[in-house]
């Protein structure tokens, strides 16, 4: 399909619906990172992709629908990633290692921490998804600290508030502080 704008014939794209898909949940990440869910639209998302918002929630359903697909790609990204290189390590180096990765990729730190205040609020489509998130967590941190809960949480905790202050300053230097926390916690 060709179309005209402003005199330039532009030759669109067909995508299949899974990269088409793919796409939209890629740019409403970084949509909700930049502007928080509550402002983000399906129309802002619609024009950032040159889509319809029709189309748009051909390929997504709904809004929320959309976020709990941002959720959950982001999660599997990551599990994959953490998992696949945590064979042999100690607790430690797993730790330092979700650490590092999320020091190098600060939208999605702050897609993650605008979101889980948002979603403090029961109402909020992923209210859900991030008490589970929190239990599911903490429980598997237990597991790799040999059952010790109380420690998972305050690791967890320890964690969740660096992030936070970390994209609140950014001279603040996460990797540093978080290496003076797990030295007393692991020493």
């Amino acid at each position: 399909m060709e179309f005209t704008i402003l005199s330039m014939t532009v030759k669109r794209v067909r995508l299949t619906a899974d990269v088409r898909r793919a796409q939209l949940v890629d740019e409403a990440t970084a949509l909700i990172a930049r502007i928080g869910y509550h402002r983000f639209s399906i129309k802002a998302l619609a024009e950032a992709t040159g889509l319809t918002r029709a189309g748009v929630l051909h390929h997504v359903g709904s809004k929320e629908q959309l976020l709990l697909d941002v959720l959950a790609l982001r999660d599997e990204r990551d599990n994959a990633v953490i998992l696949d290189n945590a064979a042999g390590l100690s607790p430690r180096e797993i730790l330092d290692s979700i650490v590092r990765r999320n020091l190098g990729q600060p939208e999605i730190v702050r897609l993650y921490t605008v979101l889980a205040a948002e979603a403090l609020d029961p109402a909020h489509p992923a209210h859900a998804y991030f008490a589970d998130r929190l239990r599911t967590g903490t429980t598997m941190m237990a597991e790799l600290l040999g059952d010790d809960r109380e420690l998972a949480v305050e690791i967890y905790s320890f964690m969740d508030g660096i992030q936070l202050n970390w994209l609140r300053e950014p001279t603040i230097d996460m990797w540093r502080e978080w290496t003076r926390f797990s030295e007393r916690i692991f020493t």
